[in-house]
């Protein structure tokens, strides 16, 4: 009954506000917003904090107020305080996270608090959204930004390089950073002050700082002085690992798999060598980055193969700093080791339900390993691996005024449904590459998505930072290019003019496979150029039918044959110009009429033949001219009859022969006159005679005879 009164007091005491400063912990709210009129005690600590972890601290809380209001507390600043052996406060700052009320009993009651880091708060918001053409840090401070307790600051030994595209995708902002950290390497720890604490992301777990006070931490075994603050238990411990880390990707600009591997340094004694080969899948790194990925993979896997376990009550053990130690047999080798903690689980009590003569405890165990070895979190050592397995559809975009928008590589920007930032413009995405049904140097099949257009993308291996293009749906606002479903047997493909095209302004080839009514139809919305390098063969099994609204150009460089089994009609309703460079053959099996509705010139350069097998007849309607620069001859086979409606005049500049076999008949109407010279031969329709010269002679071989009515000889 004395030891319980003595306890009773204790705490009524403390909750007095007495006792509080003379204890081991202390708890207090660093902006003066605890609850009003109410004193709070932490009678027990138990915490867990470690290396790239979150820290989460239960309080257990006393108080003269068993009506606390649990909101009242909720997202509060409290801070824990340690005392070390040398007066010194060691704070545990955090967030109240949960509060409850457990129990009441002799006038107080008994509450419990768990406190955690503010850097917890991003597991309770979830996003989707791209980061592009970043740092990781800057990716870091961007997400950040959401929350007003933030305090951070960045320690890296590495110059960092732009990530192009970084997907947040149904996950919260707390896993999201946390896969970035660790497939970069990072890790974090938090140093505490009584007003916050301060998240510290680094690059380099070798450049750590040493643990407050003194950093040479004495092995205490079980025989020492209990009071004092040392390591009471030391145990290594080793796990097999792989000897070789191998990473390789496939990046499309080099076309070609990079590769790179990094050995282990843990000497594991006589064990099998194995090596870890990772495909990182596209794009995971490029030759620039590819030693220094293996590396850091190597380091995820031997940081862990070495580890070191302890328990000790010393209050200045925290992760993320190093320490030495002293006074163990297994140091007489390696007596310069220090030791970077990774986890520590601490454990004090301030004892107020006890009498006041017992001391208040503090014990932990934790992690740790050599700090010269280089630490990282493996992945998933805090995170889920967020993968997009299946497709998704997205929205193409580009700059305003623009219709297409693409690279030398064909590819697209898009913008994702679930984009809340992106504003439909060249900036919702860097360049995604786009899927095609052929693809080879210079060669291939090329059909943009547009603008506006909405595509298909998959994600190469699930991976959410590797978006490919791979089609095209139709949606309410781009429907197909005929109506459906009445137009069902039709399939094809038609474009559309740009810029500015409408729907009557396209290239098409449709494809109508309706029975009976079967069509292929092309398309040309301007020009065309069909080109054939070797042989070109039409076959028509009906009608064909050519239009051409302007001129035809038709060139053949050899020779051309053209076959009409029937009839052939061509008409020229302008000119005609035809051009024969060397011989030209016409055969007509049968008849052959030409009618020229004007004039016509035939012009022959050289000689021409005619030959009529059988009759010819020629009729001209007004004048004939025939002009002829050396000789003409006409045979005739039998008789040959000329007709002169009217006049009929030659003129034979020398000389003219006329032979004729037997008869020779000239009959005149009128008169019939000779000339030559001054000599001159008339006769007349009245059957006058008229024979005039300078002189006239008469000669004949035999008789010359005169008769007439009266016979003039003067």
């Amino acid at each position: 009954m004395n030891l319980l009164r003595d306890a009773s007091a204790c705490v009524a005491a403390a909750l007095n506000g007495t006792s509080q400063h003379d204890r081991l912990l202390r708890l207090d709210f660093p902006r003066n917003d605890g609850p009003v009129n109410t004193l709070m005690l932490a009678n027990s600590l138990d915490g867990d904090e470690g290396l790239s972890r979150n820290f989460r601290y239960t309080v257990e809380v006393l108080s003269n107020d068993a009506n606390i209001a649990l909101t009242g507390v909720m997202g509060k600043l409290v801070t824990i305080a340690l005392v070390r052996d040398d007066r010194s406060l060691r704070y545990f700052n955090g967030y109240v996270f949960a509060f409850r009320h457990v129990r009441t009993d002799g006038g107080f009651a008994f509450y419990e608090m768990e406190l955690r880091p503010w850097l917890a708060f991003l597991e309770l918001r979830h996003d989707c959204a791209t980061f592009q053409r970043m740092t990781l840090s800057e990716i870091s401070e961007k997400t950040f930004a959401h929350y007003l307790a933030r305090d951070y600051r960045f320690q890296l030994a590495q110059a960092e390089t732009d990530i192009t595209l970084a997907i947040q995708y149904n996950e919260s902002d707390f896993n999201h950073l946390h896969r970035r950290w660790e497939a970069a390497g990072l890790h974090y720890w938090y140093e505490h002050r009584h007003d916050g604490h301060t998240l510290v992301l680094s690059d380099d777990s070798t450049l750590v700082e040493a643990v407050d006070g003194d950093a040479t931490i004495e092995y205490q075994s079980e025989s020492g002085a209990a009071e004092a603050d040392g390591i009471s238990a030391w145990s290594p411990r080793r796990h097999l690992v792989s000897a070789l880390y191998t990473v390789r990707t496939h990046e499309f600009k080099n076309a070609r798999a990079e590769w790179a591997d990094c050995p282990s340094l843990n000497q594991q004694g006589a064990v099998p060598e194995l090596e870890r080969h990772e495909y990182t899948g596209a794009h995971g790194f490029t030759a620039v980055d590819s030693e220094a990925l293996a590396q850091r993979r190597m380091h995820q896997v031997d940081c862990n193969a070495h580890e070191f376990s302890a328990q000790s009550n010393h209050r200045s053990i925290q992760p993320g700093r190093k320490f030495t130690l002293a006074g163990h047999f297994s140091l007489a080798r390696s007596s310069a080791d220090q030791y970077l903690v990774l986890f520590v689980r601490h454990h004090a009590t301030n004892n107020y339900q006890a009498d006041r003569h017992v001391e208040s405890r503090y014990a932990n165990n934790f992690t740790c390993v050599r700090s010269k070895t280089p630490w990282r979190p493996a992945r998933g050592y805090n995170s889920v691996d967020t993968r997009i397995y299946g497709v998704q559809t997205a929205t193409v975009v580009g700059p305003k005024g623009e219709e297409i928008f693409t690279d030398e590589y064909g590819r697209v920007r898009v913008q994702f449904h679930w984009d809340r930032a992106g504003e439909f413009d060249e900036r919702s995405s860097p360049w995604v590459r786009v899927m095609s049904t052929w693809a080879g140097s210079n060669f291939g099949h090329v059909s943009l998505p547009r603008i506006g257009h909405e595509v298909v993308v998959q994600f190469l291996e699930g991976n959410c930072d590797r978006p490919l293009v791979v089609g095209s749906v139709y949606n309410a606002a781009n429907m197909p290019p005929w109506d459906l479903p009445a137009n069902r047997s039709q399939s094809g493909m038609l474009s559309r003019s740009t810029p500015g095209g409408t729907p009557d302004n396209a290239n098409a080839l449709r494809f109508d496979d309706k029975e009976g009514q079967e069509e292929v139809w092309l398309h040309a919305e301007r020009d065309q150029r069909i080109e054939v390098e070797h042989d070109e063969s039409h076959w028509v099994g009906r009608d064909r039918r050519k239009t051409i609204d302007r001129d035809e150009i038709v060139a053949v460089r050899r020779d051309r044959t053209e076959t009409v089994d029937r009839n052939e009609t061509i008409t020229v309703h302008g000119n005609r110009t035809e051009r024969v460079d060397q011989n030209e053959k016409i055969d007509i099996g049968g008849h052959r009429t030409e009618t020229v509705a004007g004039d016509e010139v035939v012009a022959i350069g050289g000689e021409r033949t005619e030959t009529v097998g059988k009759g010819k007849a020629e009729s001209i309607g007004r004048q004939k001219a025939l002009s002829v620069g050396s000789m003409y001859s006409v045979q005739v086979g039998a008789a040959m009859n000329t007709i002169v409606a009217a006049s009929q005049s030659a003129r034979i500049g020398i000389n003219k022969m006329t032979a004729v076999g037997q008869s020779y008949l000239i009959q005149a109407g009128s008169a019939f006159v000779i000339n030559v010279g001054a000599a001159s031969l008339k006769m007349s329709h009245d059957g006058t005679i008229s024979l005039s010269g300078t002189n006239i002679s008469i000669s004949a071989s035999g008789p010359v005879r005169v008769n007439g009515k009266d016979v003039d000889i003067n």
